[in-house]
């Protein structure tokens, strides 16, 4: 077993939000040499930047991370609202649901959530 240090942790969480900045931007489809290329660029740039043209920037960016809280919290809302639950489950757990639910469990991996949900549907 591997295990990581809390610094491992912590910089692997920061790597993650800066892919996700990326992703936010609009960048994640873009192949790797040219978005490390506009990166490059990006960071010669804003070592020559103002510090106004910075926070124009920053303010730029703000604006963007405050509305996708907005996002955030209002799925989270309608979420609460409707009942709805995330939930994660291995294969396994799935299976052993259908199972309980009196269904058979398919051997195909990509088959376990149409089979839970035909067995929650069967159980109405």
């Amino acid at each position: 077993m591997v295990t990581h240090s809390r610094e491992q942790g912590l910089r692997v969480h920061h790597l993650t939000n800066l892919g996700g900045l990326v992703a936010i931007a609009g960048l994640d489809s873009q192949p790797p040499d040219l978005l490390l290329g506009a990166l490059l660029k990006i960071a010669s740039d804003l070592s020559t930047s103002s510090v106004e043209q910075r926070r124009q920037l920053a303010s730029l960016g703000h604006k963007k991370l405050d509305e996708r809280g907005a996002e955030k919290r209002a799925f989270n809302s309608w979420l609460l609202a409707n009942n709805l639950h995330n939930l994660t489950l291995s294969s396994e757990q799935i299976a052993r649901i259908v199972d309980a639910l009196g269904s058979p469990a398919p051997s195909d991996q990509s088959a376990l959530v149409p089979a839970l949900n035909a067995a929650l549907e069967g159980g109405r």
